[in-house]
């Protein structure tokens, strides 16, 4: 059911609203990417920037860089 309404599983709707907290804290805050991952519920500092990595194409510290440009 969850799938037919938002075409994604549970775990994928959790790991993007994960992301995009995560991407909301970098933009934002001046936490290091450690204490961003932990934050976002990521346990593994380095499983997180492969998630984060894969969901934006961009490693979480390229993103706050681009962000800080913008």
């Amino acid at each position: 059911m969850f799938r037919k309404n938002t075409r994604q599983t549970f775990t994928e709707y959790l790991t993007n609203l994960r992301i995009s907290y995560a991407g909301k804290l970098l933009r934002v805050s001046d936490l290091n990417v450690n204490e961003v991952a932990e934050k976002a519920g990521f346990k593994d500092y380095f499983y997180f920037t492969r998630v984060f990595k894969k969901v934006t194409g961009r490693t979480p510290s390229d993103y706050r860089t681009e962000s800080e440009k913008s």
